[in-house]
């Protein structure tokens, strides 16, 4: 292209990852130069929302693409995962030791309301109803990709309850 120069320094054998201002800064100042940039090498990483657990096919609300769903997969795509958000299921409880809760547990989101105390295990009996806020809470941040049962919205986030 004409009028397009490239400069390489000689003493420099790779790329730097980093703008090196002290260097074109003269150069951009000079009244015959009309335009300067230096190329950055940026990295990328490959984003996925192809999930391995179990019940991630069924989930047809997170995962259709035909206009019935949530829509979550655009925010993945954007990289929206949950990662630094911590949610508190205030409910009947959670299973801090489930499978598929355990990683993203927050001990300090926690507290048991009913029993007045920081477990928040829930009450077992023999009528066994008190799922719902384990439920809940894998609704939010069921951790994905550990080939156990589902996807959470926010899979990268804290949760307590």
């Amino acid at each position: 292209m004409p009028d397009y120069y490239h400069f390489q320094h000689r003493k420099v054998a790779k790329r730097s990852t980093f703008a090196s201002i002290h260097y074109h800064q003269p150069l951009a100042e000079d009244s015959d130069v009309l335009w300067v940039e230096q190329q950055v090498a940026k990295s990328r990483q490959k984003r996925s929302v192809h999930f391995n657990d179990p019940k991630w096919p069924l989930m047809w609300y997170l995962n259709r693409g035909s206009g019935l769903d949530m829509n979550v997969r655009k925010a993945w795509d954007m990289g929206y995962t949950g990662k630094g958000v911590v949610v508190t299921i205030l409910d009947d409880g959670i299973e801090k030791d489930h499978p598929d809760l355990y990683r993203n547990y927050d001990e300090n989101a926690s507290y048991d309301v009913n029993g007045h105390d920081p477990d928040p295990q829930p009450r077992y009996d023999l009528s066994n109803e008190n799922r719902h806020g384990t439920r809940c809470a894998g609704e939010v941040a069921a951790q994905a990709d550990n080939h156990v049962c589902s996807v959470g919205v926010a899979f990268n986030a804290k949760i307590g309850g």
